[in-house]
């Protein structure tokens, strides 16, 4: 398998697992926890995983290998983990209690529009129209599948919409920058640096908010709480590191609209929600946009 496929087999393989987030968040919420409990236990008991990832691949990147750690990239993974994974994170569940999630997803999806944005200024040169066209369908697939167009807004919440449009810019650069270290670092240890710097501010911030010592859960929290850790936190980061260092932040970010057609059909199966003609219609652009975005490299290549 050529390493552009497996790379963007990598980044849906991760965004599909990391749509099942949802799921376990409203099963532990029914479950008595709050966000502040989801997300700092959440960050702080996946540190273990991606060290032992980080541990499992290490140097297996001829760049880090040969150059070995530099400061600059370790400074710039932390602040990529942080911007991310703790403020951009802080900023997703707090505007989640302001606005609706059908309004906050296609707005958190947002992201691979501020990736081509700051690429297309960086590299000053336009993306090419496969990108355009990509960019076009998954953007409007990813509102149909959400319902947006059916919510009204009112006064207070938008506010919350400027709170999720910060995290999606948040989660732009952290790709950008992810694009740029995986190469020199790897996939393991770029992950490892950044998820424990985020880890580390919420280990702080929980503190200060709710307090370690008070944590009181049942077994079947804890078991929820591995399932979202294994399943929805380390393996997908971990992929879609490894697929944005061999297909890039652009291709990736496109790819990984695969993410809210993905919650759509697992909300279906596993929870009896109805979807909707629309929304049927979105899955089938985000669809028809990531294939588009693929065959087009395939046929160039």
């Amino acid at each position: 398998m050529r390493p552009s496929l497996a790379g963007a087999l990598l980044v849906a393989s991760g965004a599909v697992l990391i749509a099942g987030k949802g799921l376990f968040a409203k099963t532990l919420y029914g479950m008595g926890l709050t966000f502040h409990d989801v997300a700092a236990i959440r960050s702080v008991l996946a540190v273990p995983g991606f060290a032992l990832l980080a541990w499992l691949y290490r140097g297996r990147n001829a760049a880090s290998a040969q150059s070995g750690l530099q400061r600059r990239d370790v400074l710039l993974a932390i602040f990529a983990g942080v911007l991310c994974y703790y403020l951009g994170a802080l900023a997703n569940f707090y505007a989640l209690t302001i606005i609706d999630a059908s309004v906050e997803r296609p707005l958190l999806f947002a992201y691979p529009i501020f990736v081509v944005l700051i690429t297309t200024a960086i590299d000053r040169k336009p993306p090419s129209p496969r990108i355009i066209l990509a960019l076009l369908l998954t953007s409007l697939g990813v509102i149909l599948v959400t319902d947006a167009l059916n919510t009204t807004l009112t006064d207070a919440e938008w506010s919350g919409m400027g709170w999720i449009l910060f995290c999606s810019i948040s989660i732009a650069i952290y790709f950008l920058i992810s694009g740029e270290l995986t190469q020199r670092l790897g996939s393991g240890l770029f992950t490892f640096i950044a998820m424990t710097a985020a880890a580390i501010g919420f280990a702080v911030h929980y503190q200060i908010v709710q307090g370690w010592q008070n944590i009181a859960l049942s077994p079947t929290a804890w078991l929820t709480l591995a399932g979202l850790i294994v399943f929805s936190t380390v393996l997908p980061l971990f992929l879609m590191a490894e697929g944005v260092r061999r297909v890039g932040a652009s291709r990736a970010s496109l790819i990984s609209t695969l993410g809210p057609p993905a919650t759509a059909i697992m909300a279906y199966e596993l929870t009896g929600e109805v979807l909707s003609v629309g929304q049927l219609m979105g899955i089938v652009l985000v669809l028809v946009g990531v294939l588009a975005l693929e065959l087009g490299r395939t046929r160039a290549a």
